[in-house]
């Protein structure tokens, strides 16, 4: 989403974007589904708050969509015991509380979305949302993958296409 940011304000460098699993708004609202309620989000921050180590530990399979001893996991969790647990919960509050819904008829270059099949954090409709309120041309392609994180879940992600890459949905 950030990229959508610069996007706007500097069309003139951007040609197209391409956007793994991205979300406008993480936080369900009237006539949008994001995937979270603002409930699960003060649940998850308090959980971060009372016990860092113990939250990583759980949110690490969900969000990489891998058992506790994949590689994947071992790393994504790896990276958030390396942060401060106050900046990682400034950061996971930054995050989950965006609206950019606003931004996203501006994105004029062209946008193709990469959404894996099942994505706790960043639900289908999501995408869906996106590829049809993107200013410019969109596409989408389904990766036959779970997780937010299929770079680290499944590296060798070009194996996990749904259908034909690059075909416009």
């Amino acid at each position: 989403m950030v990229g959508c940011l610069a996007s706007v304000e500097r069309p003139d460098v951007f040609k197209k974007l391409i956007l793994l699993a991205p979300s406008p708004r993480y936080l369900n609202d009237v006539g949008y589904y994001g995937g979270f309620d603002q409930k699960d989000l003060d649940q998850l921050y308090g959980d971060m708050k009372s016990n860092f180590k113990s939250w990583v530990t759980g949110f690490g399979p969900l969000a990489v969509g891998s058992d506790l001893e994949s590689s994947a996991v071992q790393e994504f969790s790896r990276t958030f015991y390396s942060m401060r647990p106050d900046i990682a919960l400034s950061v996971c509050k930054t995050i989950f509380q965006s609206d950019l819904r606003a931004t996203v008829p501006l994105v004029t270059v062209s946008v193709h979305l990469l959404q894996t099949r099942n994505d706790m954090a960043v639900p289908f409709d999501v995408a869906n949302y996106l590829l049809h309120n993107l200013g410019g041309w969109a596409s989408m392609d389904v990766l036959n993958t779970e997780g937010h994180l299929p770079h680290l879940s499944h590296p060798n992600v070009a194996d996990c296409w749904i259908g034909k890459p690059g075909v416009e949905v």
